[in-house]
């Protein structure tokens, strides 16, 4: 091995360190907002933790044994990766697609409400909303009264009923988050580009270490 793939080497896997410690703190981050913030952001949250979490574990056990197998399984992780920022950074563009998802989410879960009551509970108190469009859809529906969810903390108190419909709730919320994810994801798809070019340029060593020594 080179110089320069002894330097790769080395600042990959300080890169593969930090990518495993950021791993673990989505998925630690996703955990403690399970209760909190919207499923489908949680559940991104923990794929995207373990993704990374199992590409540095491949990366730094590829590249101190020299694997070409694991080093590439590596690298194609950390492809995918890339591929799936850029889509994130596109479709966290398009603020429209992002208040549709929303409020098919909530359409979905409120559909359910009328067969089932008590289902758009864990979105009422999510979101600090009530009903699909505003608290009178319950009324629509034949509900008596509104669910404890509309209050704060499930707790009944007229004067303190949230009047804001789920969907323009959750419209404002999945916004904010979007907007929020993408605003340091240049900075992500640049060292993730790095990573990717690092782990494509030792596979090639790698392999042709590999064939010298087969030889």
């Amino acid at each position: 091995m080179g110089c320069t793939s002894g330097v790769m080497k080395f600042v990959l896997n300080i890169m593969n360190v930090l990518l495993a410690l950021f791993g673990l703190a989505l998925i630690a981050l996703a955990a403690l907002s399970f209760n909190t913030a919207p499923k489908v952001y949680i559940y991104y949250l923990f794929v995207v933790g373990a993704v990374n979490f199992i590409a540095a574990m491949l990366g730094c056990c590829g590249i101190c044994q020299e694997d070409v197998c694991l080093t590439t399984t590596y690298a194609i992780l950390i492809a995918l990766s890339l591929a799936s920022q850029i889509v994130g950074k596109i479709y966290a563009s398009d603020s429209n697609a992002i208040k549709e998802f929303a409020a098919k989410d909530v359409e979905k879960t409120w559909l359910e409400e009328i067969k089932l009551p008590g289902a758009m509970n864990n979105t009422q108190q999510t979101y600090h909303c009530c009903g699909k469009i505003g608290p009178n859809d319950y009324f629509s529906i034949g509900r008596l009264a509104y669910p404890a969810s509309c209050y704060p903390k499930m707790v009944y108190n007229q004067t303190a009923l949230w009047t804001t419909g789920c969907i323009k709730a959750a419209e404002y919320e999945f916004s904010s988050i979007f907007t929020y994810s993408s605003s340091g994801e240049w900075g992500n798809l640049i060292i993730t580009a790095v990573m990717l070019l690092f782990a494509i340029y030792l596979v090639i060593r790698f392999r042709s270490k590999q064939r010298r020594y087969d030889y």
